[in-house]
């Protein structure tokens, strides 16, 4: 077997959440991404190259494999036909790496430490793009720590094209509710969920002093009763009439940056 060909096994096994978790990898597609890795301080294992990029690369894609060079991250031609074919044939730069998951972040020990954060929460939203997007939507309005709980994935390969490399500056935390809820109790975090109406007009809601986490739920359900059920409020988004709900993505902008304009 050549060297790119084990490598494209690797990659392909990290499409799913069982494949990364034994791999212990994910991969970052595109050279957009990669570049926004190396500034972060994040490097492949190893990046699969296009013949196209290794024989005539762009300004970007040199300087891309330049950095990669300097750290030493194995770098292998892959065919045209097989790069396409991982890719879909999307056009991100002809680039494929395999990065090492992040070590685990220790959501009390990182509460204790951050007094009064924004806290954005992802509550078994299914489509990876959303999640990926909520990543993006976090960073840009200022959450401290983006947490992907139940089903939420935010390591799937379009979570983190979708992400537009956020999940490399935003902390992130994976977790069960359970023990989501069992961080939190200890700290004056305000919890609160968007629903669809009865809520209190986000307009008119008083945020409190300390910390907040915003609870955002499934594209189809919302968030389950049982969340609900343990909130310290509710608020909806006025919306025109004969409309029944925003996405997830944008009803999260919208929350956070009314939370960002009132702090």
């Amino acid at each position: 077997m050549n060297s790119w060909q084990s490598i494209r096994t690797m990659i392909e096994r990290t499409a799913t959440a069982k494949g990364r978790a034994a791999s212990g990898c994910f991969s970052i597609e595109g050279t957009r991404l990669h570049e926004r890795a190396l500034r972060a301080g994040i490097y492949p294992k190893a990046v699969l190259v296009s013949e196209a990029v290794w024989q005539t690369p762009g300004e970007r894609e040199t300087a891309v494999l330049h950095q990669l060079t300097q750290h030493n991250v194995p770098l292998h031609a892959i065919p045209n036909d097989e790069m396409a074919r991982l890719t879909q044939g999307r056009q991100l730069g002809g680039l494929l790496g395999l990065v090492p998951l992040p070590e685990p972040v220790d959501l009390p020990t990182w509460l204790a430490a951050h007094p009064a954060p924004t806290l954005l929460v992802a509550v078994d939203v299914v489509d990876p793009g959303n999640v990926g997007g909520m990543m993006r939507t976090a960073h840009a309005l200022g959450a401290d720590l983006f947490i992907a709980a139940g089903g939420s994935d935010p390591y799937h390969p379009r979570a983190v094209r979708t992400s537009m490399g956020s999940l490399f500056k935003l902390p992130l935390v994976t977790c069960s509710l359970a023990d989501l809820w069992a961080a939190l109790r200890p700290y004056p975090v305000q919890t609160i969920g968007t629903v669809a109406e009865n809520g209190v007009p986000l307009p008119d809601f008083v945020w409190g002093v300390g910390g907040t986490a915003v609870f955002m739920g499934s594209e189809y359900f919302g968030l389950p009763e049982a969340v609900l059920n343990q909130l310290d409020a509710l608020v909806t988004i006025p919306m025109t009439p004969g409309i029944d709900s925003f996405s997830v993505n944008a009803a999260a902008a919208i929350v956070l940056y009314e939370r960002l304009r009132k702090a």
